[in-house]
């Protein structure tokens, strides 16, 4: 067994440790997909997707290459690993993964160019006095916003001490 050292890179997720912090991003990875899309030099967003955005199937108008749609939106799932702020809006253009359209196409574009400006994002994690642990949690739904088969939305984000360490949507 050898020690190679302090963990620095691991399944595409950059690690940086210093005393009393990890920080864990996926900079590299996001680059990757950006590049994909060919939005290198695309303005950036402040918001991954346009609120209140509802997007519906069944629309005549599919997507040209239903193929790199699949592939963009499958990377992206990737990336929620170290990046919550996307979940939700990964969770939309996910449902229609079997017939986009171009309202669709246009919303992963949008994150994209989120993603564009917010690559160095991750999870840090600081270490805090043990001896009183503070577990502070939010939760969300819209309660049947899913103008199709009225499904309720909803997001949940839970930290302890102030470290992310589950969200779900």
């Amino acid at each position: 067994m050898s020690d190679l050292g302090m963990l620095s890179y691991y399944m595409g997720m950059e690690v940086k440790q210093s005393p009393g912090q990890i920080t864990i991003c996926q900079r590299a990875y996001a680059a990757k997909i950006v590049e994909q899309c060919g939005n290198t030099s695309c303005n950036p967003l402040d918001t991954p997707m346009e609120q209140n955005s509802k997007l519906l199937p069944g629309k005549p108008d599919l997507a040209r290459d239903v193929t790199k749609y699949r592939s963009i939106v499958g990377s992206l799932r990737y990336l929620v690993n170290t990046r919550p702020d996307i979940a939700f809006a990964i969770w939309m253009v996910s449902r229609f993964m079997e017939s986009p359209t171009s309202d669709d196409w246009a919303a992963i574009k949008r994150i994209v160019r989120y993603i564009a400006g917010t690559s160095k994002y991750g999870c840090k994690y600081e270490k805090k006095s043990t001896s009183g642990l503070k577990l502070l949690g939010y939760s969300d739904s819209d309660h049947a916003g899913d103008l199709e088969k009225r499904k309720s939305t909803y997001g949940v984000v839970f930290f302890l001490n102030g470290n992310v360490v589950t969200w779900t949507s």
